[in-house]
């Protein structure tokens, strides 16, 4: 993503909208406790720190949502570490 990606995104919304971040494992069908959310400002590029907290289960409507996106796309393979090697360890 790049930053004039997020802000077309964000622009889309009335400034005083609120942002929710949800940290999750669709695969998994896990969910992460946010712990704290931070700007990172001396990096020379926009940096958003997300501190993820304990692991839970996701609920029944939650996993039914993430089986129909499975069903309706072909989701396999994508996001895969080994699609940007530039950020490959």
């Amino acid at each position: 993503m790049k930053n004039s990606d997020l802000k077309e995104y964000l622009n889309s919304f009335p400034d005083d909208a609120p942002v929710s971040i949800v940290c999750a494992n669709p695969r998994k069908r896990k969910l992460y406790k946010l712990e704290d959310v931070m700007f990172v400002t001396d990096q020379g590029q926009p940096l958003i720190l997300i501190d993820v907290g304990e692991e839970s289960d996701m609920d029944a409507e939650m996993v039914a949502a993430c089986e129909e996106c499975e069903r309706d796309e072909n989701l396999e393979g994508q996001m895969e570490i080994e699609d940007f090697p530039e950020v490959m360890p």
